[in-house]
């Protein structure tokens, strides 16, 4: 009987070259990330179909034999074989050549598409885990460098024009909240893909007395994909943690890109560790910060990748091209963002905040008048247009003196506010000085959610807490997802059979 399956049945030939040097050849570039869930796919459904009697028992001892004799060889190692189709056919072959006939039996109530079905959500189960550890760590070492710096003043932007001052802490929590929000969608992707669609037959169910819950028990799935023909394949799952990679990568984009702005030579506001820069092969005064173009570039990759999983997503149902390039591209996906967070983990973890140059800058900038136009609101009662109009003359005349914001005072205010309303504010310069302080404008800010220390310390403790309860939600579900109620099933088996 030919190795190529279907050869003698309903092929009256094996495959031309063609065939396997292009589909096949792709079927077969994801054994790395497959064939270890499929190992314990096929041992669980061996498993069920010996507990249910549907195969021989003593085929099927047989049968587990062969299975961890193959699941022992190596990745590396195992003979992949295009000629023969895809990752499962090759097992195949390589399981028959273990037993012999006896391989047959497992094919028995399940198709090719399920067992490397549940191959991939094992493999994607195991990567979020692994991307959630990563969001955890990151959030830490936001929270912990967003706590050492309270009191660091810097220029907030807007346009890339000096905003309010805030204070370096206020300004990472910027990029914290979406992190933590990021954490919720990451939970309910991972409660999305963490359903078994084990023993669903083909597209029907099955005559046979397959147990469904006995094969999520042995596989450490949360629950069951009910429906047999939505279990096939569920679409939405992958565009769902296409999208949360996208949602991580993005807000983790757009704070590289304000960085590398503060790590030029004009802010002058961070400084990279030298040990994650690199130098310019022929400018030898650069000090070039890397990490943070390449995390922007995974971010691009990955937005790229989001409409092609959408148009993976439209084909019509029971088509393979729905899946078949989602295999690897999904969990490649996934080690690709892990690697790019622990980057940027560490990229903030070693940064240098130049406190004295912000504060200096925040000092010598106009980034008061806002602050003076609400003090002239309440302590003058002048509506807010007109207040408006008097800062904003104000700074126009000392950027037409050459004057530094720091020296601001009542006698300049005055003259504007003459123009302005045609009366004087006789403002003292001593509350003047002390209104446009930096440091007093941060610690004005106690409205929910501002700079000011108080509000700024309990949100670090609301974020601590969140962060604390991702963690523990990580190692409860690092624990139910373990395989040892499936190893413990195969020893039981194999000590019976002898």
């Amino acid at each position: 009987m030919s190795d190529y399956y279907g050869e003698g049945g309903r092929l009256a030939a094996s495959a031309q070259d063609i065939l396997i040097k292009s589909a096949y050849k792709h079927d077969c570039e994801d054994a790395d990330i497959l064939l270890p869930g499929l190992h314990k796919a096929d041992l669980a459904h061996a498993i069920m179909l010996i507990e249910q009697g549907i195969i021989p028992q003593e085929s099927g001892a047989e049968l587990i034999r062969g299975l961890l004799a193959l699941e022992a060889i190596s990745v590396a190692e195992f003979p992949i074989d295009p000629a023969y189709g895809d990752v499962y056919n090759s097992k195949d072959v390589a399981l028959k050549k273990e037993i012999g006939e006896v391989a047959g039996w497992l094919h028995i109530g399940r198709p090719r598409r399920e067992a490397v079905n549940i191959g991939y959500l094992i493999s994607v189960r195991e990567g979020l885990l692994r991307l959630a550890s990563a969001v955890a760590r990151l959030a830490v070492i936001m929270i912990a460098k967003a706590g050492q710096n309270t009191a660091t003043i810097i220029p907030d932007f807007t346009y890339l024009h000096h905003a309010q001052p805030t204070s370096y802490g206020h300004y990472l929590m910027t990029f914290l909240y979406p992190l933590l929000r990021d954490q919720q969608r990451l939970m309910h992707a991972f409660d999305n893909i963490n359903q078994s669609p084990a023993g669903s037959g083909s597209v029907n169910g099955s005559r046979l007395p397959l147990n469904r819950e006995r094969l999520r028990e042995l596989l450490g799935f949360a629950g069951i994909a009910t429906h047999t023909r939505d279990a096939m394949w569920q679409i939405d799952t992958p565009i769902e943690a296409m999208g949360l990679l996208v949602s991580i990568m993005t807000n983790l984009s757009r704070m590289a890109e304000e960085l590398q702005i503060w790590n030029t030579a004009e802010f002058n506001m961070v400084d990279l560790s030298d040990s994650l820069c690199r130098a310019s092969v022929i400018m030898p005064q650069k000090k070039n910060p890397y990490p943070l173009a390449y995390v922007r570039g995974v971010a691009s990759s990955l937005l790229g990748k989001l409409p092609s999983f959408a148009a993976y997503g439209k084909i019509a149902s029971g088509n393979p091209d729905s899946r078949i390039f989602i295999y690897g591209e999904l969990p490649r996906s996934l080690q690709k963002s892990i690697e790019a967070i622990d980057l940027m983990s560490a990229v903030i973890e070693g940064m240098e905040i130049n406190g004295e140059t912000t504060l200096q800058r925040v000092k010598a900038g106009f980034s008061y008048a806002a602050d003076v136009a609400e003090f002239i609101v309440m302590e003058y009662r002048l509506d807010y247009r007109t207040a408006h109009n008097v800062v904003g003359a104000a700074v126009r005349s000392m950027i037409e003196m050459g004057l530094p914001g720091s020296d601001l005072t009542a006698e300049i205010l005055d003259k504007a506010a003459m123009t302005v309303t045609g009366k004087t504010l006789n403002m003292d310069d001593k509350s003047l000085s002390e209104l446009i302080k930096p440091e007093s404008i941060v610690a004005s800010r106690q409205t929910v959610g501002g700079a000011g220390n108080t509000q700024l310390k309990e949100m670090l403790a609301e974020c601590g807490a969140q962060s604390e309860q991702f963690s523990g939600w990580i190692a409860r579900q690092e624990k139910s997802c373990g395989l040892a109620v499936l190893d413990a099933a195969a020893a039981a088996l194999m000590e019976s059979s002898e």
